[in-house]
């Protein structure tokens, strides 16, 4: 993928600037796939090779405060659902399958109930069900877990003690890194990971570490909090991807995920939390 594919832009109508990178031909399929908390378009950089071998495109947006993507004051769900029907408009896209990896599969879920017809299929990987389960924080991390807690009791606050590690990318990996445990720590290490996933993360500070904690605490608490939506109100065939080693989601939220859409079909893979990602398209 060339520099310009990476680093595409549009123009809302709201003024405010909407970054996404285009992957890959598409004449497999165009997807519309919306990053991690944290994430960015850069998100499947190390995936170029096998996205373009399986011939699909992929669209993959900053969300706000993520990349070159303006903040949004009080932006929530609706407004990520509205922003990727103007992307999808802008692309001359009348349908596209939608993917969402970890926290973002709670906004590709929350888009597939909002946009209806238009989303031909969804696709959610090493995704939280928080709302959903009488002890989510149970089966999470403590890095992942802590977050979620800090969200629901105070975002501003959370927001602040995230700024440590966004003002570095260095301070970030070695936070996430600390959390996923030996297996995928060699695999986000690896040759032919690294460089993907820290361009990764540089694309998620974009903006200053404050941006970007703000952006970090919204989405954390977006994806804890009751959502607005219900999952037995989509309407689709929905794939429920998940590592059986993940340590920082663990596979309990995979269960109560897909007994609460009409069709989910659960899928384990050998793996753990970020190799579940690239299951989305094989």
């Amino acid at each position: 993928m060339t520099d310009a594919a990476r680093n595409l832009n549009l123009r809302l109508p709201d003024g405010r600037n909407l970054s996404f990178s285009d992957i890959g031909t598409g004449e497999n399929g165009t997807w519309i796939h919306c990053h991690g908390i944290p994430g960015s378009r850069n998100e499947l950089l190390h995936l170029e090779s096998a996205l373009f071998h399986a011939g699909v495109r992929v669209i993959v947006p900053d969300r706000p405060g993520y990349g070159q993507s303006s903040p949004c004051p009080g932006y929530g769900f609706s407004n990520h659902s509205d922003d990727l029907r103007q992307l999808a408009d802008h692309l001359e896209l009348d349908d596209v399958m939608l993917s969402g990896f970890s926290g973002g599969g709670v906004f590709a879920m929350a888009a597939a109930h909002d946009l209806g017809k238009r989303i031909e299929e969804l696709v959610i990987a090493a995704t939280p069900a928080v709302p959903l389960m009488d002890n989510p924080f149970d089966y999470a991390s403590e890095l992942t877990a802590s977050t979620w807690r800090a969200a629901l009791d105070d975002r501003d606050a959370l927001a602040k003690e995230l700024e440590v590690i966004t003002g570095s990318v260095d301070l970030l990996l070695e936070a996430l890194i600390g959390a996923v445990g030996d297996q995928e720590e060699h695999y986000l290490l690896s040759n032919s990971v690294r460089p993907g996933f820290t361009q990764n993360l540089c694309a998620a500070l974009e903006q200053g570490s404050k941006t970007a904690a703000n952006a970090l605490a919204r989405d954390s608490f977006l994806t804890a909090q009751s959502w607005p939506f219900s999952p037995q109100d989509i309407h689709l065939p929905v794939r429920v991807i998940h590592g059986s080693g993940d340590r920082l989601v663990h596979i309990e939220h995979q269960s109560t995920l897909s007994g609460n859409f009409p069709d989910g079909s659960p899928e384990v893979i050998s793996g753990a939390h970020y190799g579940a990602l690239s299951a989305i398209w094989n």
